[in-house]
């Protein structure tokens, strides 16, 4: 009797997403890979700030966890409490500008000695050894990693750290039973080491101890710290025995935790949706804004470009001061007199991306200084920690031609896309709102393409003609890659109701998929001459004219195949049968080997939409296998949860023939904003593995 061992084989899916989008891919069961969340940060310091070890850059504030606070102001401390065995704990400070938390975490813990008062980690003094810390005491029978020690918070940090306590060696009658050491490479920490007792890299992030010098309490501590990192960043520290000759006892303390928050930050930037009103070599308008308080003024920019292409478009990174109200004042200049700000239409929008913070951003209208010819906006009551981007967007206010503008993005979320977080369902996609919405965020960038084209048509095929060429490519420079403009004259369109903007991509193009549709329709309103994406006063897109793409590798749409190796009951309750590591006890994505021919496979096929727009019209197709052995649909018949996903109707799985089973057509609904828990469906059906197939 032929045996074989039957591995999942390649599954093919299609999705239509809403509006008509057509999707293909093809999907690989592995395991799902977790990845930070890694993006360009226009915050990051060009340069570390200084600062004294132990201690926070000047003006920044510290949030401080342990037992003896050093003389900082401003600060916010804690005792550094922590139940015995207990491999993690979170300290959260209560703020009015929002809580911060501090996590600290023992993910491995090997080789523990509950000789000292219970099971590590423990929380006090050891005599001759730490004090008031969080002790590891190891038996070190192996040379090995011991434990591993991770924190992060939930802000993006300046500076983080903590001190390390008895990290040494000992030594008697002749032996060495063992040779600590720690390493912070992992996420660029830095170390110190006192030269008595220890060794340290060239980089500074390696320490060990020196072979058979044994120190007491307070006499070898080491300072670890991290610069600047994003929130929520995971820095970890290994601690190892480097040598150990027998197994022997020996602790290390971990205490004084502080992070720092850096005064909150600001970035301005400044867009144009339409060409300037003044735009010839002898006279083109530029944009100067300033960032002010009531006594002095931070910074001041000067915009260059022509046309609606913008450069020099940012202030840079500003440093505010807390309980501090800051003027945002933009006014025209050109190269024969300064303008008036009233020829153009003004409009920001100021976001900060300090998840948590409860800084209050502006929204009021910009604030129009007749005697000056400016318009401005104030920021106030920022904090500690705030990381805020003002943009303004200007217009022309005179109807010298109708606009029509937009971007074609990388609708990521700010998530590289990466083979390996392909089927990643976890938190990292669902909890970013701005992955896969169909809506250009903050954090995503615009997508340039040679052949790639946008059409202003009359939604009967026909280009509109505009004073831009029509098709014409996005924009390829820097400050405003992906982006289109059309300038039309009225007279042009002079009756119509309506126009459409339609996306045509190029042959080969590595944004495969679709976040919102290839064609826009959009109505004409009397009056208004600028179109672009807008959003109401609740933040809902009332017009988006912003073209949504992603790699196939960041696709929406997740398939999980699993399967389970039965005796053929034809009686099976697909439900009840329970997800285990092997398919011979129940649905599992590991391989079934040397499944013999007259035995049952059944099949779990799981869909998930770990995105934030709505997936319809989704159908999955699986051929049955038919070389070397081949398989034919047994009973129980499919089933599908919920129903609409296998109607009883539904005829693609004849039973005791080989074929493709084909799902009818249903929907997933996008990942809500009060869960974290993609949306599910889930195909099931039964094979019986026969025969050799001789059929070439």
């Amino acid at each position: 009797m032929q045996k074989s061992s039957h591995t999942i084989y390649r599954t093919y899916i299609s999705a239509r997403i809403a509006l008509g989008l057509t999707t293909s891919t093809m999907l690989f069961i592995g395991l799902s890979a977790h990845s930070q969340n890694v993006q360009a940060n226009p915050f990051l310091p060009t340069t570390t700030p200084n600062s004294v070890v132990g201690s926070c850059p000047s003006n920044h504030k510290m949030y401080y966890i342990g037992a003896n606070p050093p003389a900082y102001s401003p600060i916010n401390s804690q005792t550094l409490n922590w139940t015995t065995g207990n491999p993690s704990n979170t300290f959260t400070f209560v703020e009015s500008s929002g809580n911060k938390t501090f996590l600290i975490n023992f993910p491995l813990l090997l080789d523990l000695n509950s000789n000292y008062g219970g099971t590590p980690p423990i929380y006090g003094s050891l005599n001759g050894a730490t004090t008031s810390a969080i002790n590891l005491i190891h038996n070190s029978p192996a040379t090995r990693i011991n434990h591993t020690l991770d924190i992060s918070v939930n802000r993006s940090v300046s500076k983080i750290g903590y001190k390390i306590q008895d990290l040494d060696s000992t030594g008697s009658s002749g032996q060495v039973p063992y040779i600590e050491q720690v390493d912070v490479s992992a996420n660029k920490g830095q170390l110190t080491a006192n030269a008595n007792y220890h060794t340290i890299n060239t980089a500074n992030n390696i320490v060990r101890a020196r072979e058979g010098l044994n120190c007491g309490s307070g006499e070898c501590t080491i300072d670890a710290a991290w610069n600047y990192n994003i929130a929520d960043a995971l820095l970890n520290l290994k601690h190892s025995n480097t040598f150990t000759q027998r197994n022997s006892p020996h602790a290390i303390g971990y205490s004084d935790f502080y992070f720092c928050l850096a005064p909150p930050k600001l970035i301005v930037k400044k867009q144009l949706d339409g060409n300037r009103v003044n735009d010839t070599n002898i006279n083109r308008d530029q944009f100067s804004i300033s960032v002010d308080n009531s006594a002095t003024s931070l910074k001041t920019f000067e915009t260059t470009g022509s046309g609606q292409v913008v450069t020099n478009d940012n202030s840079g990174v500003v440093d505010l001061a807390t309980n501090t109200t800051y003027t945002i004042t933009e006014r025209v200049t050109n190269n024969l007199n300064n303008g008036d700000i009233v020829t153009y239409n003004a409009a920001y929008t100021c976001s900060n991306a300090t998840t948590g913070s409860t800084t209050i951003m502006p929204t009021t209208a910009m604030n129009y200084n007749a005697a000056a010819k400016t318009r401005s906006f104030t920021l106030a009551n920022a904090a500690y920690g705030d990381e805020i981007t003002c943009t303004i967007t200007n217009s022309p206010s005179v109807p010298l031609s109708y606009t029509f503008a937009g971007i074609v993005f990388n609708d990521n979320g700010g998530i590289i896309a990466n083979a390996n977080t392909k089927q990643d369902i976890s938190t990292t996609f669902t909890s970013n709102s701005n992955y896969y919405n169909g809506v250009f965020d903050n954090n995503e960038s615009g997508i340039f393409d040679s052949g790639l084209r946008i059409r202003l048509t009359d939604c009967n095929g026909n280009n509109i003609v505009s004073t831009s060429p029509n098709p014409q490519t996005v924009s390829s420079a820097a400050a405003n890659t992906g982006r289109y403009s059309f300038s039309v004259s009225p007279n042009a369109l002079v009756g119509r109701l309506k126009v459409c903007l339609i996306e045509t991509e190029p042959s080969a193009w590595e944004y495969s998929e679709d976040t919102t549709v290839n064609t826009k329709e959009v109505t004409l309103v009397a009056n208004v001459y600028n179109y672009k994406t807008e959003k109401d006063s609740s933040g809902n897109i009332t017009r988006n004219l912003d073209f949504g793409e992603v790699k196939a590798d960041n696709t929406a749409l997740v398939l999980k195949k699993s399967q389970y190796v039965h005796t053929c009951d034809s009686a099976l309750s697909y439900p009840n049968v329970a997800t285990t590591n092997q398919p011979t006890t129940g649905f599992s994505t590991n391989s079934a080997n040397d499944v013999e021919p007259g035995n049952c496979i059944a099949y779990k096929l799981e869909a998930y939409n770990r995105g934030h727009v709505d997936l319809n019209e989704v159908s999955i197709n699986d051929s049955l296998q038919r070389t070397p052995v081949e398989s034919i649909f047994n009973l129980p018949k499919p089933l599908g949860n919920p129903s609409s996903v296998f109607k009883s109707t539904n005829t693609s799985a004849p039973m005791g023939q080989n074929g493709t089973i084909i799902s009818d057509s249903f929907n997933l609904s996008k990942t809500s904003a009060s869960s974290t828990e993609p949306t599910k469906a889930t195909l099931y059906f039964n094979t019986k593995y026969g025969a050799k197939n001789t059929t070439p």
